[in-house]
């Protein structure tokens, strides 16, 4: 699922950049809280930092806006950092000696940023592509979806312009490519780890989310009918193995007594369901194949 919650970055980011580009434009130049305040979140995915706002707790705090003192980090955040930001910010640093408190600057770029050569070592320019390839080098979709989180958090961008459907449908499927449904019954263990796993299906198909985490987005916003059609069978299918699984617990123990029949009923539902997502899957070109193991 890491390529597609990468693609959603991207289209978060692609996305604030535009409404930060966008209001400068417009004449709104003071983007800095957002910026900053999403920085935070940032860095604390991808470089483990917990940063500070130093402009919070120090009005017009000189050469940087954010650090984790801990970490000796300081970062400096600024919408374009061309040369002239980056030796001003160098300049404002040496002067007020902030060498004695902070070991590493990063100047974080968010729409531009130039490469120089003449940095001194203890001095980073990053850009947001960094960011990201940072992300899909440690080849971690939590570390992805952190970062997706600290997007959704500042804005509802589902609103504006919506993930792509192909690329949230594959989310789904992957999510369905998963024990719960691919496990014959015979071989079925724990029945609350089942339950568990078709619920959280459910809730990704539903609302987007998994355990409340924005991971695409719900059936309501897919554009594509047939999309939507293979989404509600799914989630009927789930609802009608869940309500088997639920007319056969003891109220008073919570354990679960399956018929044969019943057994059966639900392996054909699930079967239906790697059938219906195998199809789905070859529409879109997607590699995935599920199989009853």
């Amino acid at each position: 699922m890491l390529q597609q919650t990468i693609n959603n970055l991207i289209h978060d980011f692609s996305l604030v950049q535009l409404y930060v580009k966008n209001n400068q434009q417009a004449g709104f130049s003071d983007m800095t809280r957002l910026l900053e305040s999403l920085s935070i979140q940032m860095f604390k995915a991808t470089h483990n930092l917990d940063l500070k706002n130093k402009n919070f707790l120090f009005p017009n705090f000189p050469a940087i806006d954010l650090a984790d003192d801990a970490q000796r980090t300081a970062v400096q955040v600024t919408t374009n950092a061309d040369s002239k930001k980056i030796k001003h910010t160098l300049k404002m640093f040496n002067e007020h000696k902030l060498s004695r408190d902070y070991d590493t600057l990063i100047i974080l770029g968010f729409i531009e940023c130039s490469r120089s050569k003449a940095l001194p070592t203890f001095c980073t320019v990053l850009n947001i592509n960094d960011l990201i390839s940072l992300v899909t080098d440690r080849n971690d979709d939590d570390l992805a979806q952190d970062l997706v989180d600290a997007l959704q958090q500042h804005s509802d961008f589902s609103r504006v312009h919506p993930y792509d459907d192909n690329n949230c449908l594959e989310i789904v499927l992957r999510c369905i490519d998963r024990s719960a449904i691919k496990h014959r019954m015979a071989c079925e263990g724990s029945y609350a780890d089942m339950i568990k796993g078709l619920n959280e299906i459910t809730e990704l198909i539903s609302k987007g989310t998994i355990g409340r985490k924005q991971k695409g987005k719900s059936i309501d916003s897919f554009s594509d009918p047939k999309i939507q059609a293979f989404l509600t069978a799914v989630r009927n299918a789930i609802s009608q193995i869940v309500a088997i699984v639920n007319q056969c617990r003891d109220a008073s123990s919570g354990l679960v007594a399956i018929d044969a029949d019943q057994l059966g009923e639900i392996g054909r539902h699930k079967s239906y369901i790697i059938e219906k997502a195998n199809e789905m899957a070859q529409q879109i070109g997607s590699d995935l194949r599920m199989q009853v193991i």
